[in-house]
């Protein structure tokens, strides 16, 4: 298990040298500088070449991304261009919104497709089975934008049931009010919480229904599970025990990659709800081009979206123990 980890985390070195390049590569491309936002139209020059001097801009694009991998791999993250603060901890107060968003999309996903792909296995070709690929097929093909404004819209405008912006009490410290016997708090949390955690969860949760449905369509036409229904077997105990449990490998991997995805559509969700995590910061800091918080931070999600895939990794033997690290 050490000796696997170990590779795994030496393979993680090229990847997080490729996303430095990539990142780096790509806000150089934007058009606009940090310099010329700071200034805005009435700057000169002179005062222009003078920050850019200040802020590094001036030495040749090899020399900044050096000393720009130099500072990343000490962990230093640097310092915002505009609010002065470490990137560090701009990333540690919009982390925890973040997280959250991400695990309440992920407990939904796992509460809907888990037991939609099932059913959908079960009752394959039938109307059920139809219906259920219609639908995640639509999903799969929905942009998250459109999904997020249509709900707004509805929920928020016609039937004004749900706030359409911003964040309530965080659900954390809502789940601390519950074991003091306040339930306010977090049902206050939710209510702000739920709108963007579904439209993040949406396609997650097409993706899952699909691959659910069919590992166990697969795992059905194996001869043990024949041979358990032959000798009576509980459907139950078949689909439960037997089925699911082999055809859980599969699914526990897109979970995971899904879980990255998530954080990624952050990005796209925070920015529609004003939710104030790490994908609105790293968007409010690409329109003030701000360097440093955009690397920082989506180094940062690289790093942990390799973590939660090397957790799937992990969890595999426990899953499967024929499964061995070698």
């Amino acid at each position: 298990m050490i000796t696997f980890v170990a590779r795994r985390m030496l393979q993680f070195i090229p990847v997080l040298l490729g996303v430095l390049l990539v990142v780096f590569l790509v806000l150089r491309l934007i058009p606009g500088d940090p310099a010329a936002v700071l200034l805005g139209t009435e700057g000169s020059a002179a005062e222009r070449q003078r920050l850019e001097v200040v802020l590094g801009l001036d030495q040749p694009l090899y020399v900044q991304f050096v000393r720009y991998v130099e500072r990343t791999l000490s962990g230093d993250l640097g310092r915002s261009i505009f609010q002065g603060v470490d990137v560090s901890k701009l990333i540690l107060e919009a982390l925890p919104a973040t997280i959250e968003l991400a695990l309440l999309a992920l407990a939904i996903v796992v509460i809907v497709a888990i037991p939609l792909g099932i059913w959908a296995a079960i009752r394959a070709k039938s109307w059920v089975d139809v219906t259920i690929t219609v639908i995640t097929l639509l999903g799969v093909s929905m942009p998250l934008v459109w999904v997020g404004i249509l709900l707004i819209l509805l929920f928020s405008q016609q039937l004004g049931w749900l706030p359409p912006f911003g964040q309530g009490p965080s659900l954390a410290s809502g789940l601390q009010a519950v074991f003091r016997g306040q339930v306010a708090p977090l049902a206050q949390g939710l209510r702000y919480a739920i709108l963007p955690a579904v439209t993040l969860a949406f396609g997650s949760i097409a993706i899952v229904v699909r691959l659910t449905r069919s590992s166990m369509l697969e795992v059905l036409q194996l001869d043990y599970v024949r041979t358990a229904r032959a000798k009576g077997a509980a459907d139950r105990t078949v689909i439960l025990k037997h089925a699911f449990r082999n055809a859980l490998l599969p699914i526990v991997t897109i979970i995971g990659l899904q879980l990255g995805a998530l954080l990624g559509g952050a990005i796209i969700t925070e920015t529609i709800f004003a939710w104030p995590g790490i994908g609105r910061l790293i968007v409010t800091a690409i329109n003030q081009r701000d360097y440093p918080v955009v690397q920082g931070s989506v180094v940062f999600v690289a790093i942990f979206v390799s973590l939660i895939n090397l957790l799937v990794d992990i969890s595999y033997g426990y899953i499967n123990p024929k499964i061995r690290y070698s």
